[in-house]
């Protein structure tokens, strides 16, 4: 038995990473470290009890893709692997999601990895990283902001995905596939230094070797195991805070605002990564971080835009995380200068001067005082409790008494949507302005709101 081979086999018995009986997908791209992996678990397949199945994507980036997935089918088959395989347009994906073609690949991969998984029922998932590809990530992360966990690099383990060769350098892998004259494709994009990856691989790694220390590789991987620990406990203590503080609603997340009174600012920060990371799959960086965490003081309706169509607001006792765009559950956000389709209708809030301002009996035109409104609006239906001051009329009202005045019929009060800000109705759409919203001859700002048909 080869060094690398006893030293991979130790690995994966101290970290318990394969048990008897497993169903194992193989991430393979046909790149030496893939190969590796794939060749060792077969050559001791019978040892573990595991069956075995390899999952190969053509990410369509390079010419050589299709050649390569005909060289990772003829090894599966050569060897008697199950073999699956998927094309994937990565470069729209990047495009579409405003992320670099990297991050494209690596969300798509583990998509369709987990997919596959669960369609033939196997229970694991294996990738060929190795301690290099570590050290690289840690650098990455170490350099973007990323936090505890970044700095932790590749995780052994993780839910269902496990990396069993992580011990391994690259150097070991290439001397015993060549020692071995097992045979494997080489992907040229590796060489150019365009992806962030290969510049810390190609450039950076090699002057610290060089000048700070020799095994710094290894060194990487001893500290990242140590920071995996001691993650295991600081991830329950974080669990405990985010079942207090934090609650999904429909496909939106809220962060209760008392967590950043009374929790300490390492704790908020590491859970706002936490909950980017885990509900909405976002690598996050510091900058994303100080983001909601400046929100945290801004005045309620203020929004930000996070990274891959994310946003959050704040609302009165919570943030809100979502995606897409400024709506959740039966809420649209809309800010001044924007066009928003709700029910079957849509709304236009413009910013207009004071000798625009027409006098009509229109009701599905409005003019408002844009510094009592400020520019974010939510558009939604109206609820129980619901109170507003109808123009021209003295005191507030609720809605529902409102509605049945004007004898709306039952249909059209269960669908009536009001328009707020800084949580008070400004209008009942189609119906009645907000007296304390209404433009005056001293209004310096002024939003034009219209209701149209879609």
């Amino acid at each position: 038995m080869k060094s690398s081979e006893q030293k991979v086999l130790q690995f994966i018995l101290n970290h318990s990473l394969i048990n008897s009986e497993d169903k194992i997908l193989v991430a393979f791209s046909g790149g030496p470290d893939s190969v590796f992996l794939l060749h060792l678990l077969k050559k001791y397949q019978k040892k573990f009890k595991i069956k075995l199945a390899a999952f190969h994507l053509n990410h369509s980036l390079r010419k050589s893709a299709d050649e390569e997935q005909k060289f990772c089918e003829k090894f599966c088959r050569n060897i008697s692997i199950p073999f699956y395989t998927l094309n994937a347009d990565v470069k729209t994906y990047a495009q579409q999601n405003k992320i670099s073609v990297e991050e494209a690949g690596r969300i798509l991969r583990y998509k369709y990895l987990q997919h596959y998984a669960k369609e033939i029922q196997f229970n694991k998932i294996a990738t060929a990283h190795n301690a290099d590809d570590n050290a690289e990530t840690v650098l990455i992360n170490l350099a973007k902001g990323t936090g505890i966990r970044g700095f932790s690099g590749i995780p052994v383990k993780r839910e269902n995905i496990i990396r069993p060769i992580l011990c391994l350098r690259k150097s070991e892998i290439e001397s015993y596939l060549k020692e071995s004259k097992i045979d494997y494709v080489i992907d040229e994009s590796n060489l150019t230094l365009k992806y962030e990856r290969n510049f810390i691989r190609l450039k950076i790694i090699p002057e610290l070797e060089k000048k700070l220390n020799p095994q710094f590789v290894n060194s990487v991987l001893s500290t990242s195991m140590n920071l995996q620990n001691f993650n295991i406990f600081f991830e329950k203590l974080l669990k405990r805070i985010e079942s207090k503080y934090v609650r999904a609603e429909h496909n939106e997340i809220h962060i209760m605002l008392s967590l950043f009174d009374k929790e300490d600012h390492f704790i908020q920060s590491e859970l706002i990564r936490k909950i980017l990371n885990e509900r909405f799959s976002l690598q996050t960086e510091q900058k994303d971080v100080e983001k909601l965490l400046l929100l945290t003081k801004k005045q309620v309706g203020i929004s930000e835009s996070l990274k891959r169509n994310l946003k959050a607001i704040r609302e009165r006792s919570h943030l809100v995380i979502f995606k897409g765009e400024f709506s959740y559950g039966s809420r649209i956000r809309i800010k001044a200068g924007e066009e928003r389709k709700f029910n079957s209708h849509k709304i236009r809030i413009s910013k207009v001067d004071q000798s625009d301002v027409k006098l009509t009996t229109d009701k599905n035109i409005e003019y408002v005082d844009g510094e009592k409104s400020g520019e974010n609006f939510i558009i939604r239906k109206w609820k129980a409790g619901d109170r507003f001051h109808p123009i021209g009329m003295s005191g507030t009202k609720k809605i529902s008494d409102y509605l049945n005045d004007i004898k709306t019929e039952a249909k059209e009060k269960k669908n009536q949507y009001v328009l707020t800000s800084r949580n008070k109705i400004v209008w009942v759409i189609g119906k009645r302005l907000d007296e304390r919203f209404k433009v005056t001859p001293n209004s310096k700002i002024i939003y034009k709101l219209e209701l149209l048909n879609e």
